[in-house]
């Protein structure tokens, strides 16, 4: 069966990787270790992007879980943080953005799928070409969903109109390609661009 969407990440995959420089100005604004900030992805996150809480309270609770109450409870400060880490992620890698609207422009639908905070959809969407302009685009925040909840994948499946064995998924993380695959999606573990894009072309050829 012929491929007829590819569906695209959007952390480390048409963003370019959250550089650690934000977490070194984070340390320098605060006076706290950076080491605090470079471990809070894991802390909450995945209530972040659910959409439960916001940045600044995502900060809070970095900071009063590392024993920084004081600092925690200074909300001002807590959105500053927020906001420097969602203003990292906005760093888009014109290459696979540029490739992204390609496959579209060849005949395949572009979806996006993407565990998000919904601050940073608000901000940055139409700023992202590919967001602007996919088939259909599902984020968590907007769901209450992430990955790799197979919920959130049959629902860019349906807003795409294809079946799991006409899609390709692109992710930069094991365990969301490995649910994708259960379902009998496609999924390509995103290491780079090169290697993405030849195993994508490999896989649209057997499938002719």
């Amino acid at each position: 069966m012929s491929i007829k969407a590819v569906i695209f990440d959007f952390g480390n995959v048409i963003s370019k990787t959250q550089p650690n420089t934000c977490f070194y100005d984070m340390a320098k604004l605060t006076g706290i270790p950076a080491e605090v900030f470079l471990q809070a992805m894991g802390q909450a996150r995945s209530a972040f992007d659910l959409g439960e809480i916001k940045a600044a309270e995502l900060y809070s609770h970095i900071l009063k879980s590392n024993g920084y109450t004081a600092e925690s409870e200074d909300m001002a400060l807590c959105q500053k943080l927020g906001d420097m880490d969602l203003s990292s992620w906005y760093a888009i890698n014109e290459q696979v953005s540029d490739w992204a609207l390609a496959l579209q422009k060849q005949g395949y639908k572009l979806g996006i799928l993407s565990n998000m905070p919904g601050e940073f959809l608000e901000r940055y969407r139409t700023g992202i070409p590919p967001f602007v302009k996919a088939d259909y685009a599902v984020f968590s925040c907007d769901i209450h969903i992430i990955k790799p909840d197979e919920r959130i994948y049959k629902l860019a499946l349906q807003g795409l109109g294809v079946k799991p064995e006409e899609a390709v998924f692109f992710d930069d993380i094991s365990k969301n390609i490995e649910a994708a695959k259960a379902l009998g999606i496609n999924g390509i573990l995103w290491e780079n661009f090169n290697q993405a894009k030849k195993e994508f072309e490999k896989l649209a050829a057997e499938n002719l």
